[in-house]
């Protein structure tokens, strides 16, 4: 019997060094670096481990990450370092590493205050106090949708990219609003499940998934572009959305066009029947574009001072190939939902943070903590740009380690 089940049956216990608050794969990884510290914690989940990952994922999602890079939790997903693992691969992954520590299922964290040097954590179960406390709920995982779903006409059923599972579960032709990494595999899986597709698309760029007989990652890596400081990024680093990739394989505008689906413009508004699109179309595809062709300049530019120039062919995917004749495009200024026939709509439009049981002033825009004792794990470009990946957790969960640790010898001397 590990510790997990011994922990889940006695909580009577209210103080620790640490509360974990979330038992996905940021609030694993504190926990397991908490551990190797020596510090007494609680890693409370009100789901289940993974809440997130067995609820928000549709049926035929891959990770983006392959094996080797998903750091957390690595290798305990038993898959081969080049696979593309499914959600409930890293599910069981997250639950044996969940094993070994002290886990709690089933409890929220309702309120955390600091009072008195400590911190006072009320929860669904009883009340906790410790010197620190860990954010670990969740930067991506509240559902958003704009306001102008409101407007949508009420025969027309809307399910967010949270709760899509699969094509067979929805009537078509269906409209994906988003064109960030959920909002084109969502269009990609809808498509490929026989139903007539649009999309809106949006301002993101795009992440080929090989280049030169390699993985995107394997770049990445090897270039130093996982670890860019977040001190040294520039604000159009910070603000930009996730590039679009796959674990299928590459993703773009122009691939999804090739196979059937209909390009439009950002959504802006709608009077009830018509949505009103922006005149960007082009200028999407473009950005994707361009963003791709920059990190191939830079994985070629990296490879040439290594003296790499012959480290494989040029690219040679199709779905990655820029699309000029597109690049011009403005789009409908509008799109009649009932003349087109839409009865699905899809938001890929984004998730919030899981943060509202925290004092007001515990964070700042960027989710950085802001009070003593607060820690802050899985949010992007916290300390580097993979910050919020599979990958950069890892490191980020060992430098919270690392600091309590400290905090503790600091106290004892």
């Amino acid at each position: 019997m590990g510790r997990h089940a011994l922990i889940s049956r006695n909580r009577s216990r209210t103080w620790v060094d640490a509360v974990v608050v979330g038992a996905g794969p940021a609030g694993l990884a504190a926990g397991r670096a908490l551990a190797r510290a020596g510090r007494s914690h609680v890693v409370l989940e009100r789901g289940r481990v993974g809440q997130t990952w067995r609820t928000q994922r549709w049926d035929s999602f891959r990770l983006n990450t392959p094996a080797w890079a998903s750091r957390v939790p690595g290798e305990l997903m038993g898959e081969a370092p080049g696979a593309f693992a499914t959600a409930g691969s890293l599910v069981s992954g997250l639950e044996r590493l969940a094993a070994d520590l002290p886990v709690e299922e089933g409890v929220e964290v309702l309120q955390a205050e600091r009072l008195g040097g400590l911190w006072r954590i009320e929860t669904s179960d009883r009340p906790l106090a410790a010197a620190s406390v860990v954010v670990a709920s969740g930067f991506q995982n509240v559902p958003r949708r704009p306001a102008l779903a409101r407007a949508l006409p009420a025969g027309i059923e809307q399910i967010h990219a949270a709760d899509y599972r699969s094509p067979d579960t929805i009537r078509g032709p269906v409209l994906v609003v988003g064109g960030g990494q959920s909002g084109v595999q969502i269009a990609e899986d809808v498509l490929a499940g026989g139903h007539r597709v649009y999309l809106a698309t949006s301002r993101v760029g795009r992440l080929p998934r090989r280049y030169r007989d390699r993985d995107a990652f394997e770049w990445l890596r090897e270039s130093g572009q996982l670890e860019i400081p977040s001190e040294t990024a520039t604000p159009d680093m910070l603000a930009a959305a996730p590039p679009q990739i796959s674990g299928a394989g590459t993703v773009s505008y122009q691939a999804l066009a090739d196979r059937g689906v209909t390009l439009l413009g950002r959504a802006l508004d709608c009077d009830g029947r018509r949505l009103e699109l922006g005149r960007d179309l082009g200028a999407n595809v473009r950005f994707a574009d361009e963003t791709s062709t920059f990190f191939r300049g830079v994985w070629d530019a990296h490879a040439a001072a290594l003296g790499r120039e012959s480290a494989g062919p040029a690219a040679t995917d199709p779905a990655d190939e820029p699309a000029p004749h597109l690049h011009r495009l403005r789009g409908p200024r509008s799109l009649d939902l009932r003349a087109h026939g839409i009865s699905t709509v899809i938001w890929a439009t984004g998730f919030g943070a899981s943060v509202d049981w925290l004092p007001a002033d515990a964070l700042d825009n960027r989710f950085r903590p802001q009070l003593p004792g607060l820690h802050v794990l899985g949010a992007p470009w916290l300390t580097h740009r993979s910050s919020a990946s599979l990958f950069g957790i890892a490191s980020d969960a060992e430098r919270v380690g690392d600091a309590l640790a400290g905090a503790a010898v600091s106290a004892a001397a």
